[in-house]
């Protein structure tokens, strides 16, 4: 296929939905990038597309959080369906501890002291890593302590997150699909039509949920946000003993919710 048959298939998709022409984009850049790899194909044919300035598609600016039913289908889609136990417990993780996708996916085994209860995300596996050049640390609870444990028993290689059968990170686009399969999921079982949520919206509910459990800057630090102004400057505290409170409070709220 040409450039100019992708794009006559993306720019009539853009008129029903800008979102699903977005990530039809994405996923078949990524599908030519293998085929490339593998020379089952020459070269990348909508490597240079962008979906902003080529197809006119405006940034969406979301606002979903997960309401307590969708989240209690969520676990419940989750725990039942056949999705392999890593992406089970990734996904859990993501929820629980309210981090950014890539932060997960590119930990290290490490990365986690079990004797001082510690998750040191490096410089370079989280944002604020190239200013502050300082890793993130976030507390592991009992019950975080539990799921990791049992990720690196899966996982051969260094990584929490290994691809199956290889000792390979995790790849970037694999936890793009999860929503996907957790909807399809409640769509077959449950005749549940879930709205569409991504992976970080599961930031966004946890952090909604943290401001009914905690203080606002307790809530920033558990995101990996920078504290306000002079505050960052002169507060080096680290927080960990009120960031493991506040994510108890939380996996235990969620709990009730699943429950």
């Amino acid at each position: 296929m040409s450039v100019q048959d992708w794009l006559v298939i993306l720019e009539n998709k853009v008129k029903e939905s800008e979102s699903i022409a977005a990530r039809i984009l994405i996923n078949a850049k990524q599908m030519l990038k293998w085929a490339v790899k593998r020379e089952l194909i020459t070269r990348n044919v909508l490597f240079d597309i962008n979906p902003m300035s080529d197809l006119q598609v405006k940034k969406n600016v979301t606002n979903r959080v997960l309401s307590h039913e969708e989240l209690k289908l969520l676990w419940l889609a989750v725990n039942k369906s056949r999705m392999t136990h890593k992406n089970k417990i990734f996904i859990k993780l993501c929820l629980i501890y309210g981090c950014r996708n890539g932060e997960l996916r590119l930990a290290e085994k490490s990365h986690f002291d079990f004797e001082k209860m510690i998750w040191s995300v490096p410089p370079e596996n989280h944002k604020m890593g190239e200013s502050t050049q300082k890793p993130l640390l976030r507390p592991i609870t009992k019950d975080t302590e539990i799921l990791i444990k049992e990720a690196m028993s899966l996982s051969e290689g260094k990584y929490l997150f290994s691809n199956d059968g290889s000792k390979e990170v995790m790849g970037r686009g694999a936890p793009l699909q999860l929503p996907y399969n957790i909807m399809q999921y409640l769509r077959r079982h449950n005749k549940y039509e879930m709205e569409h949520w991504s992976i970080h919206d599961l930031r966004r509910t946890a952090r909604t949920n943290f401001s009914t459990l905690t203080e606002p800057h307790i809530a920033e630090i558990m995101l990996g946000h920078k504290l306000l102004g002079q505050w960052q400057v002169y507060d080096k505290y680290d927080y960990l003993d009120e960031q493991k409170l506040a994510y108890e409070k939380w996996f235990n709220k969620l709990m009730t919710i699943v429950n």
